[in-house]
């Protein structure tokens, strides 16, 4: 597991996820984890260990996101005591591409991350959740058969 330098603050957590991330680095990237961690991405797949993580990011940067690039919007952070803090952050991902190789449009996503604070001042995330947002101000997903889609109930009969 390559050893980076942990970010001196909650958020920097999340840019340092960021960073692994432009990096295609999933080594990288599990390494701001801790060891037991757990992180459930975009489509409910949930990870518990920092190997597991990597190994599912591994595969992504392998198939899915190899060109891709994050940028980070709007963040903030909630404290929870002295060692512990909720950053969430609006990540925007392009460059994903499907099973075909083409690009397909960009991403937004939610990622919220429970932040550690240990001995030496540095954070490292122990769990992280990235929630997909849909597409046009929808407001919940609708299953139909085995198809999901985005769908809103404001001004019009759902639509979906």
């Amino acid at each position: 597991m390559t050893e980076v330098s942990l970010p001196d603050s909650p958020e920097g957590v999340l840019h340092a996820f960021r960073d692994a991330w432009n990096r295609h680095d999933a080594d990288e990237l599990a390494s701001i984890f801790a060891p037991d961690a757990t992180f459930v991405n975009v489509t409910g797949l949930w990870w518990n260990t920092r190997e597991k993580i990597k190994t599912a990011h591994a595969y992504g940067f392998e198939k899915i996101f190899g060109q891709s690039s994050m940028r980070v919007g709007r963040t903030t952070v909630k404290t929870l005591g002295d060692d512990h803090a909720v950053v969430v952050g609006r990540l925007i991902v392009t460059g994903q591409v499907d099973p075909d190789g083409r690009e397909l449009d960009e991403r937004r996503t939610v990622l919220t991350v429970v932040a550690q604070k240990l001995a030496a001042g540095t954070w490292r995330a122990v769990s992280a959740q990235n929630t997909d947002i849909p597409p046009g101000g929808m407001e919940t997903h609708a299953n139909v058969g085995s198809t999901q889609s985005p769908i809103t109930y404001r001004g019009s009969t759902p639509r979906h």
